[in-house]
């Protein structure tokens, strides 16, 4: 007898991260302990189960892998094919890009922040629609530097003619796409068609931005009743689906209903957020709320939310998100145990997430690549290789900053008694509301949501709500 690597198995490593094993067209990553991988790698050399050359130790390792689903035993040796043997990476490991191929759209959306495909201010290399080559040139470098998981937007992804051309690429690649994120315009029966026919089915994330509300924002009429048939057949199609929306003056009152309808589409997943005034967003300056009247419109809505028996999974901002019907988390409370918590990252996110604007440049998250100030800190894409920005970068330095550098940056955040549970808030959103220019900067969204009893509140509130039940 033998053992043989699941065929759907690959062995690959990163430089600090040696010993992983990835699935084939799947999330699916992990990593071992050294001395069980050697065993693994040795179990794949076509040695007999039974053979001296394991040891107890390792023979014990190699039962568990067989009991997990990682190793089977054969009757003859068999050897790795060329795409499960070891493969090593040169650089950092980076689990998933956000990937925007295009700049373009066929919306007119009032608050855009990249302007597509109509621009309030000048012309930027935003807007330019990179080339299929220029895509293509950007899987292989994904590929070459190990990346597992891709997802796809734009602008809107699914106006390109040669969409479909950039999947089979990544694909091809072993390269997993887990959303696209559409205004649902075209997905249609043809698009969901075509990555049935490749064996996939992503998550389709589209933005709904209230009942009788959608049409305004999206500025053109019709798109609402799109959406809503697009949520509807990617439902009966058994194609999971997210949504996005963005909450200004014009929509609090439709939020409830909304959810609820999503809910009643199939819809599992819903973020919500208020109109931020960057791109064309700066023209409707007078439909945003204020932070606080953000936070007041979810702490009146949570208790709506329960009663109405958590229609999907709903995240308020940075502030709330349930887990299932009867639990939740505050996703910007840190919650560091140690007090000092210097060497903590600042960005745990960007650890192992990237964006990629429509012009080649790797940025930690949307935000950060949505102005220009925050763009021009990172590399592009065009003028160096995925690998070896992976190494030695900028966004490297970004990535691996941490608290310490920040609080000097602040010192009054040092001392600040929420310090371990702010550790100073989002990078993403600093960079939205001030240009990009000075990513240290305090993030006063999450400072007031401790600092002005917000935090409190919520806590308050959510025990009122399970002692209820």
């Amino acid at each position: 007898m033998y053992y043989k690597l699941k065929e759907d198995l690959r062995l690959r490593g990163w430089d600090l991260l040696p010993t992983g094993i990835v699935r084939h067209l799947s999330e699916a990553v992990s990593f071992m302990p050294t001395d069980v991988y050697r065993a693994l790698q040795k179990a794949c050399s076509s040695i007999p189960v039974n053979s001296p050359l394991f040891s107890p130790t390792e023979k014990k390792y190699l039962k568990e892998l067989t009991e997990e689903g990682i190793l089977e035993e054969t009757d003859t040796p068999v050897p790795l094919s060329e795409e499960q043997k070891y493969r090593a990476y040169p650089n950092r490991f980076l689990y998933s890009i956000h990937w925007s191929i295009t700049g373009n759209c066929n919306c007119r959306c009032r608050h855009c922040y990249m302007s597509a495909p109509t621009r309030m201010t000048s012309k930027t290399s935003m807007d330019d629609e990179p080339s299929l080559e220029d895509c293509l040139d950007i899987v292989r470098q994904m590929e070459a530097a190990g990346v597992r998981v891709v997802s796809l937007t734009g602008g809107e992804a699914l106006l390109r003619r040669d969409f479909f051309k950039i999947v089979d690429a990544l694909l091809d690649a072993d390269i997993f796409i887990t959303t696209v994120m559409s205004n649902g315009l075209l997905v249609n029966e043809h698009t969901l068609d075509e990555f049935e026919r490749r064996g996939i089915k992503p998550e389709f994330n589209m933005s709904f931005d209230g009942i009788d509300c959608h049409d305004w924002l999206r500025g053109i009429p019709g798109v609402e009743k799109a959406v809503r048939r697009a949520f509807k057949l990617c439902k009966e199609r058994g194609f999971p689906t997210g949504a996005e929306y963005c909450l200004h003056k014009g929509n609090i009152n439709a939020l409830r209903e909304s959810v609820k309808l999503l809910g009643e589409l199939g819809c599992q997943t819903l973020k919500v957020n208020r109109l931020s005034l960057e791109g064309e967003g700066l023209a409707i300056a007078d439909k945003a709320i204020t932070m606080e009247e953000e936070y007041q419109v979810y702490l009146d809505y949570i208790p709506q939310f329960y009663d109405d028996g958590a229609p999907l999974n709903i995240m308020l901002a940075g502030i709330f998100s349930n887990i299932d019907k009867d639990d939740y988390i505050i996703p910007c409370k840190k919650n560091l145990e140690d007090e000092d918590c210097d060497n903590y990252c600042l960005c745990g996110h960007a650890r192992s997430q990237m964006y990629i604007t429509p012009d080649g440049y790797m940025v930690p998250c949307i935000p950060m690549g949505s102005v220009e100030g925050g763009r021009r800190h990172f590399p592009n894409l065009k003028t160096t290789s995925l690998s070896s920005a992976l190494k030695d970068s900028y966004y490297m330095e970004f990535i691996d900053m941490r608290l310490r550098e920040y609080f000097a940056h602040n010192p009054g955040c040092e001392s600040c008694k929420y310090r371990n549970c702010c550790a100073g808030g989002c990078r993403g959103h600093v960079a939205a509301v001030g240009g990009g220019e000075d990513l240290l900067a305090k993030d006063e969204d999450t400072c007031k949501f401790f600092q002005k009893g917000w935090h409190d509140k919520l806590i308050k509130l959510m025990e009122d709500i399970k002692g209820k039940k």
